[in-house]
């Protein structure tokens, strides 16, 4: 079986799971909203016109123009891909055939694998930070390197001092099964740099779309005490492939997918020190 298809396959299983629940509205401000069940797109209402982040999916982007339609008669003038990865960027085709611009970082189209689901960026930005500009507002986007997957983009939207971080701040459970297409070292730093920009609110695309600080704080905590317990294992001459069995973190055993996913975070970390990836 091709790779490509077995990750087509995963896609469909995933988007067949998020199907099964309801997409809900979550009004954030204002003009900013919030769209998803378990993965959430973001809408920002200028006076010029709407702004989404990511469309998710088919389904996805059509409860968010469903949502926008319920709050303005505005039309979707720009569609902001937050990176390359196909859970987040399918099913954009609803608001280019209205006229929306697709944007994203030049890292992210260099690496979106092919997928007919996908609609590629008209326009592409390189460095470490754009602003948007749409009427008298803007939205500040910052890439702090090669974290998660390629282009990944943080945003700020200085008229309300908040951020929206995809994938990189995750609340309420622990890191993503064995971090797939994920540098640990840099999602670390990456983090750190985000706490270095001026906001009061997060949101986040995954399990709750609206927090605070504390949320990354949490995750920066979380690291730090995976990447001790890792160490002290291995200092111990614990046997390597016994090691993902015997760290215990019981102070995080509240977060979900804690049984679950805490050996594979543990994999991820022991593949980052033995094969330095």
């Amino acid at each position: 079986m091709k790779l490509t298809t077995l990750l087509t396959g995963l896609f469909l299983l995933l988007s067949f799971a998020a199907s099964s629940q309801e997409i809900k509205t979550y009004k954030a401000k204002e003009n900013l909203y919030l769209v998803g069940d378990r993965t959430f797109s973001l809408f920002y209402i200028t006076d010029e016109g709407v702004v989404v982040i990511d469309p998710i999916d088919e389904r996805h982007a059509t409860a968010t123009m469903e949502a926008i339609k319920k709050v303005t008669d505005k039309p979707v003038t720009h569609l902001i891909y937050s990176h390359n990865h196909w859970d987040h960027i399918s099913g954009g085709e609803i608001f280019k055939s209205q006229g929306a611009s697709i944007i994203s970082h030049q890292k992210a189209a260099e690496d979106i694998p092919e997928n007919d689901n996908v609609v590629m960026p008209d326009t592409t930005w390189s460095g470490e930070k754009y602003t948007l500009k749409a009427g008298e507002k803007s939205i500040e986007c910052y890439y702090f390197g090669a974290n998660h997957g390629s282009g990944m983009t943080t945003f700020r939207f200085p008229e309300h001092n908040a951020i929206f971080s995809i994938d990189l701040v995750v609340p309420d459970r622990v890191l993503y099964a064995y971090l797939p297409d994920a540098k640990p070292k840099k999602w670390v730093q990456s983090l750190a740099e985000i706490q270095q920009l001026d906001f009061d609110e997060v949101y986040m695309a995954h399990v709750r779309p609206i927090g605070k600080r504390e949320d990354i704080t949490l995750l920066q905590q979380y690291f730090t005490d995976l990447y001790l317990a890792v160490d002290k294992e291995l200092s111990n001459g614990t046997p390597f492939f016994d090691i993902p069995k015997t760290v215990s973190l019981p102070q995080y055993k509240h977060l979900k997918n804690y049984d679950e996913w805490l050996p594979l975070n543990v994999w991820r970390i022991l593949m980052e020190k033995s094969i330095g990836q």
